[in-house]
């Protein structure tokens, strides 16, 4: 069995790094053993190392894919390990999630590695002070009556947390189906219909006399291209189409409505109930980039539009603004 290779110049014993990666703890295309850190890609699962001893800083970073025409609107997330004093790795992820999941283990386990960018504690630093400050901020007037309903607004959303959690789950799915173009879709079809053809031509050939290892490799030929199609998502399924997706983020709105109904006065739209957007509008109010309720979410909503790929986010940042811009972009912001 072939084992994985090091990208670092520290190397270690091929037997050990072996057995290390097999009871590693996986995270998508990733996985942390005790003796190293793995990374890889999706055809190549794990098929790097470096020792924990080389490792200075596992962080996220956040590309855009091309052809979605609104930025953060689909980023591809991804872990970047930092080693050697400057060489880089990176990885991405499907899901949030495990990410997160796999920064926490590794804050745990090996509390000695940054899980920052290189350079950004000082703008951390200040962030954190900036927040100090504003939580200091006393409003008074409008403001004060805006921030009071806002910070009601949690409360009442928190009472049934899983409102708002379906209605950002359905939100990215329907953007999701919304952003893959019919052609890709046809473009995938073709694929799947060829690579089923590969399978089961293959498999003729053999009883009329195909060469069996030409058999093998038409048939693992197909199988990979199969494989690729159904993993990529652009196909529609019975459970995951523009019209079940809609029906869907449909139905989580009324659920929400529902709820929000019972509390005349409600500042917010249901389809932008989220605790983590009155916490935002209360800092933009705080901030005295507006003084009320409206002026506040319009703020919110400029703000939203520029923060793209090409935007520094700290952890927190990012953390709210990857849940909340789901439900602005499929409400195009109205």
């Amino acid at each position: 069995m072939r084992g994985p290779k090091p990208l670092s110049t520290v190397t270690i014993d091929p037997e050990e790094i072996r057995a290390d990666r097999r009871k590693s703890r996986r995270f998508d295309q990733c996985g942390l053993g005790e003796k190293a850190i793995y990374v890889g890609g999706w055809l190549t699962p794990r098929r790097f190392y470096v020792p924990y001893s080389q490792v200075t800083h596992v962080f996220k970073r956040v590309a855009v894919s091309k052809g979605s025409g609104k930025a953060f609107l689909t980023p591809i997330l991804y872990l970047v390990v930092r080693y050697d004093d400057g060489k880089e790795k990176q990885c991405s992820f499907r899901y949030l999630n495990e990410a997160d999941e796999m920064l926490t283990e590794l804050e745990r386990t090996h509390p000695e590695i940054s899980l920052k960018k290189p350079g950004s504690e000082a703008a951390d630093r200040e962030k954190e002070e900036k927040r100090r400050r504003l939580d200091s901020v006393v409003l008074e007037g409008e403001a004060a009556r805006a921030a009071r309903k806002l910070e009601n607004a949690k409360e009442i959303l928190n009472k049934r947390p899983a409102l708002y959690k379906e209605l950002i789950a359905r939100a990215r799915i329907k953007r999701s189906c919304d952003l893959i173009r019919p052609g890709w879709q046809a473009l995938a079809a073709v694929i799947l219909a060829a690579g089923i053809c590969c399978i089961v031509g293959s498999l003729a050939g053999l009883r009329a006399g195909l060469p069996k290892m030409t058999a093998i490799m038409l048939i693992l030929i197909g199988a990979a291209a199969v494989l690729m199609m159904v993993n990529s998502r652009i196909l529609p399924t019975p459970g995951r189409n523009r019209r079940s997706a809609e029906r869907a983020w449909e139905k989580a709105l009324d659920h929400m409505q529902h709820h929000i109904n019972s509390y005349p006065g409600f500042p917010l739209p249901a389809c932008y109930c989220h605790p983590a957007v009155c916490d935002r509008m209360i800092r933009i109010l705080k901030e005295e980039r507006a003084a009320d309720l409206d002026g506040a979410l319009a703020v919110l909503k400029e703000d939203l539009k520029q923060m793209d790929h090409t935007v520094q986010l700290d952890r927190q940042d990012y953390e709210e603004v990857v849940q909340i811009k789901p439900l602005f972009l499929v409400s195009n912001y109205r």
